[in-house]
């Protein structure tokens, strides 16, 4: 662990918790969503696909491995907790391929690969890219393969120091907006499991709760994930927040008899022209906040900022796998089938594999469209909180990679001095 990283986890009063060997935050009790071993060479990740009904980390050696079954898989999940995550699968790289004549080649060609396999998140490409300048940098310097692993090491480690300051940044931003009595909706999980530790919406609202704040929250279930229903709800129960879920069909209502008078949400992707990529369903809250006049916000990394991408329509949109979507109809038949409610023939799932297709369902077919994010207009943001500060949607176009990261680095440093 470098010194940075060391200083930061003493100066946030992070301890580890033996059992479940993450550092834990004193007042909320969250864990941190990932860390690495350097002793042993291991990735170490909170298991979000078994929250919320056991707590426990998931660990890998290998950096496929953790690229595809950590971050594509959703072990790991949220646009800065992948980023972080994937620069130490770019150290795992380092380490297997040091003693490889074509080393740096093959950690090129690891680092791109990691950096793609969730690619509307900004964070992964910038964080495994960062790694890349770092060793290319120990190369051109002359130094060897053991040199340069250390060189990667020492910036995964920088990443996460840096992005457990910045969420510190995120959160005072952000409690500018919050007053006792505010109940807030929120989408998907924009929170501490979406980033190092307390970091996009939930991280505001938590530091603001366990503060003395009084604040609820309207947790939509995120469809088909569940990410809001089963994550969101997790975090905010640990640290105490009061919270009411709703399912996806139920924001107006939910606006018109709740007193929602503020929508929080974490981002994935921010384009110049202040459009916002987030999961699927934000652009929906947006349009009806509008009709109801209440403001809506995105809470954000400054790393999901991309200034090269000019507006939302040029954000890549990932697309899932529709198992996401029809395996729980595919439980239902099981549990029907072993409660005799329906016959032994009956079908095993719904729509039938024979029915599906892939393209425009012709007649007799069904498609099934599972996109992970969509893209809210600037028009219908009020808002958009970083750990930069608070910006409209059209000041992002101000914002250039060296402007951020100056102002970055001012914040990174007044935290350490």
């Amino acid at each position: 662990m470098n010194s940075e990283l060391e200083r930061v986890v003493k100066k946030m009063g992070l301890s580890e918790d033996s059992e479940l060997g993450l550092p834990i935050h004193a007042k909320t009790t969250l864990p941190v969503t990932l860390w690495y071993d350097h002793s042993k060479e291991l990735l170490i990740l909170l298991d979000q696909n078994k929250l919320p009904y056991e707590v426990t980390t998931w660990k890998t050696l290998d950096w496929k491995e953790g690229a595809i079954k950590g971050i594509k898989e959703m072990i790991v999940r949220g646009s800065q907790a992948i980023g972080v995550a994937g620069a130490y699968c770019v150290l795992l790289a380092a380490c297997h391929f040091s003693r490889e004549s074509d080393f740096l080649e093959k950690l090129i060609e690891a680092a791109n690969f990691i950096g793609n396999v969730r690619p509307t998140a900004a964070p992964l490409s910038w964080a495994t890219g960062e790694c890349i300048l770092a060793a290319k940098k120990a190369f051109e310097e002359g130094f060897g393969p053991s040199e340069i692993v250390e060189s990667v090491r020492n910036r995964a480690d920088q990443i996460m120091a840096y992005d457990l300051i910045l969420n510190y940044y995120l959160r005072k931003e952000g409690m500018k907006l919050l007053k006792g009595g505010d109940v807030i909706m929120t989408h998907c999980n924009g929170g501490s499991l979406s980033s190092t530790l307390m970091g996009h919406a939930l991280g505001i609202i938590e530091e603001a709760y366990v503060n003395g704040l009084d604040l609820m929250v309207v947790s939509k279930e995120t469809r088909p994930r569940s990410q809001g229903y089963r994550l969101t709800v997790w975090e905010l129960n640990r640290a105490g927040v009061p919270v009411t879920i709703v399912t996806d069909n139920m924001i107006s209502i939910s606006m018109e008899r709740m007193g929602i008078n503020m929508v929080l949400l974490g981002a994935d992707r921010v384009a110049a022209d202040g459009s916002v990529a987030n999961k699927v369903g934000s652009a929906d809250i947006a349009r009806i906040a509008k009709d109801y006049n209440v403001p809506f916000y995105f809470a954000t990394s400054y790393t999901t900022i991309s200034p090269e991408i000019t507006d939302g329509n040029s954000i890549p949109i990932e697309e899932r796998s529709i198992d996401e979507i029809t395996e729980p109809y595919r439980l239902l038949a099981k549990e029907l089938k072993e409660s005799n409610k329906i016959s032994s023939s009956a079908l095993d799932e719904w729509p039938p594999t024979t029915c599906l297709s892939e393209k425009k369902p012709m007649r007799g077919q069904v498609r099934l469209y599972n996109p992970a994010f969509d893209i809210t207009p600037p028009n219908l943001i009020r808002g958009i909180v970083t750990d930069l500060g608070l910006f409209q949607p059209k000041e992002i176009s101000n914002l250039t990679r060296e402007k951020m990261a100056l102002l970055a680095r001012e914040r990174i440093s007044n935290f350490l001095t």
